[in-house]
């Protein structure tokens, strides 16, 4: 077995984080050293962008193969392992049925490690069963977190039925005074798969009034 020594991880949930929008308040695993397999592309992009299910048999494979560093002491991981298809790499954490609960891109440095690495690796065969495929998209964090925050702030006012607010929003991502409470409900949501300075400002008006409400 091929192992990868003292990177760092950034695990999330569904289709994971480039470098470069790692963020501070991030939690990040330091890890010492965590198993390396090679894949063919077709199941390294399942890996990317599906929730998969291993069989345990490769499970028990993993079994206490990865250790990261945690307040000064070293900890074993049971169910974790570093894939690569010699272009990209990927961390994956598993649970304890086989399914894939969150992965991690790695800081551009380590990755050409990996990759290096790799070069002399063989594909290995890797089964697995897709559990769910994750929504594409091209926006980056930042935006689908800004999307998120007012889906939410729309979706509520519109429920609410809240004419003053509704008035605000459209206002704002528009330009000009609602006149149709349902439409005007439907437009500010369908606005969001195509973010623009307006839902920035917004989005950046609101965290702030929520701030100064603390």
């Amino acid at each position: 077995m091929v192992y990868i020594y003292d990177i760092l991880l950034n695990f999330n949930e569904g289709i994971p984080y480039e470098f470069f929008e790692w963020q501070k308040e991030d939690e990040i695993d330091h890890i010492k050293k965590i198993p390396l397999y090679k894949l063919h592309r077709k199941a390294m992009q399942a890996l990317f962008y599906e929730k998969i299910q291993v069989p345990s048999s490769f499970l028990n494979e993993l079994k206490e193969k990865t250790e990261l560093y945690r307040k000064g002491m070293v900890e074993k991981a049971s169910s974790l392992a570093l894939f690569t298809d010699g272009t990209i790499a990927l961390a994956v954490e598993f649970d304890e049925n086989g399914i894939s609960l969150c992965k991690s891109r790695l800081l551009l440095d380590e990755e050409e490690e990996v990759l290096e690495t790799s070069r002399i690796l063989k594909e290995i065969p890797f089964s697995y069963s897709c559990i769910e495929k994750y929504p594409f998209s091209f926006q980056t964090r930042y935006e689908r977190q800004m999307s998120h925050f007012l889906k939410q702030e729309f979706q509520v006012a519109i429920e609410e039925k809240n004419l003053e607010k509704i008035a605000y929003f459209y206002e704002e991502c528009f330009d000009e005074i609602f006149s149709n409470l349902e439409e005007s409900g439907k437009q500010l949501l369908e606005s969001l798969s195509h973010l623009n300075a307006s839902h920035k400002k917004l989005y950046t008006l609101l965290l702030r009034s929520y701030q100064l409400r603390k």
